[in-house]
C-alpha cells in the first residue's frame, strides 16, 4: 500500500515536472540552499507529522530568518582554490502558511525575500576585473513554494513516517543567483521516531530542476551544476524542560553526478523553545564549509512557528494494533 503511494505521487510529479519546464530557457543557480522547516521542532529537517493528539492542528503560521556567509564563490581551473566571492552574504526572510486537511495531509506554502551583498569592488583574476559579476547591494523575491505532508503512519506508532513532495515555482531573480530558473521538484521521506528523553529525525529524498545550471566566464571553466540532487539529513531533538529544549540536524546536498567541490552542507546547533499554546521559537547557528570550496562558510537562523488548535472534544485515542 505504502509502494502504491510513493509510485503515484512520484508520477505525478514527474509528469508536472517535465510540463512546466517545457517552455523554461534561463540557466541560473539557487545558491541560498536553506529550505526552511515546516516542523514545530526541527529548523532545517521536515519531521514525520507526528499525530497531535488530543489536538488537532488546523492552521499553520512560520517565518524565519537566515545569514550566510559566502554562499558563492569563485574556483579555479582545478575548482579546489577560492579566487574570491562572487556573493558575500544573503539574508534571507522566509515565511510560510500551511493547512491539515485532514489528520495525515497538510498543504503549505511559502515565499523567501533575499537581502544580497556583493562585493564592494569587482573580483580581479590575474589583474582582470570580472565584469560578469555584480558589486553593491539589491533586495529580491526567492522561488514560491508549494510543498505537502503525507504521514502513511498511524496516530499511535511512536515511529511517524511522512512522504512530502515539493514545488518550487521560478519566480525569483536569476540575475542575482536567488533562483534555479525552472520549476524545482523534490519527494522526500521523513521518518520521526520519538524516544523517552528525545526525538530522531532522518531526511532521505530526490530533487531536480532542470535549467538549474550556471556556466561560469571563461577564467573559470568549471560549471556549477545544481540540476539533480540527493538530499540526506539526521538529527535530533533533546527537551530539558516542557518548555525547552536542543536541536541538532546535519543535511548534505550532494549533486549529481557527485562532485565533492560543489556539495552544499549544514551542521545546525541551536536552541528551541515551545509553549503549550503552539508557539516555538528557534534560534541557532550551522557551519557548512565542510562541504567543499563552493558550500556556505556559517548560517545564523532564527525563526518562530505557531500553530491554531480546535478546541472541539475529541475521542479517545486510538490503540495501536
Amino acid at each position: 500500500m505504502i509502494l502504491m503511494k510513493i509510485w503515484k505521487v512520484s508520477g505525478c510529479l514527474g509528469v508536472l515536472f517535465f510540463s512546466l519546464n517545457a517552455i523554461a530557457v534561463v540557466n541560473s543557480i539557487n545558491v541560498q540552499t536553506y529550505n526552511p522547516s515546516t516542523s514545530d521542532r526541527f529548523v532545517i529537517l521536515e519531521d514525520g507529522f507526528r499525530s497531535e493528539w488530543p489536538k488537532t492542528t488546523r492552521l499553520y503560521f512560520g517565518m524565519s530568518y537566515n545569514y550566510v556567509s559566502e554562499p558563492f564563490v569563485a574556483l579555479d581551473s582545478t575548482g579546489t582554490t577560492k579566487l574570491g566571492n562572487i556573493i558575500d552574504n544573503i539574508q534571507t526572510i522566509d515565511t510560510f502558511l500551511g493547512i491539515k486537511l485532514s489528520n495525515n495531509f497538510a498543504v503549505f506554502i511559502g515565499m523567501p525575500v533575499h537581502f544580497i551583498t556583493f562585493p564592494n569592488t569587482q573580483l580581479v583574476v590575474n589583474g582582470a576585473p570580472q565584469m560578469e559579476y555584480q558589486t553593491g547591494s539589491t533586495t529580491s523575491l526567492g522561488d514560491l513554494k508549494v510543498m505537502g505532508k503525507i504521514r502513511l503512519t498511524d496516530d499511535a506508532s511512536p515511529t511517524s513516517i511522512a512522504l512530502i513532495p515539493e514545488i518550487h515555482f521560478a519566480t525569483g531573480d536569476t540575475f542575482n543567483f536567488v533562483s534555479d530558473a525552472s520549476t524545482y521538484i523534490a519527494l522526500r521521506a521523513a521518518l520521526e521516531r520519538q524516544f523517552q528523553d528525545w526525538t530522531l529525525i532522518v531526511n532521505l529524498g530526490y530533487a531536480s530542476a532542470m535549467n538549474s545550471f550556471y556556466i561560469n566566464p571563461p577564467e573559470f571553466p568549471n560549471a556549477v551544476d545544481y540540476r539533480k540532487r540527493l538530499i540526506a539529513g539526521v538529527g535530533g531533538f533533546l527537551p530539558f524542560s516542557r518548555d525547552w529544549g536542543l536541536n541538532f540536524e546535519l543535511q548534505s546536498i550532494s549533486m549529481l553526478p557527485f562532485n565533492p567541490n560543489i556539495s552544499p552542507n549544514d551542521a545546525y546547533l541551536g536552541f528551541r523553545y515551545g509553549s503549550p499554546e503552539g508557539l516555538a521559537l528557534t534560534a541557532g547557528a550551522a557551519v557548512g564549509h565542510f562541504g567543499g570550496p563552493q558550500g556556505q562558510d556559517f548560517r545564523v537562523i532564527t525563526g518562530i512557528r505557531y500553530t491554531l488548535f480546535e478546541k472541539e472534544d475529541r475521542a479517545p485515542r486510538p490503540l495501536s494494533k
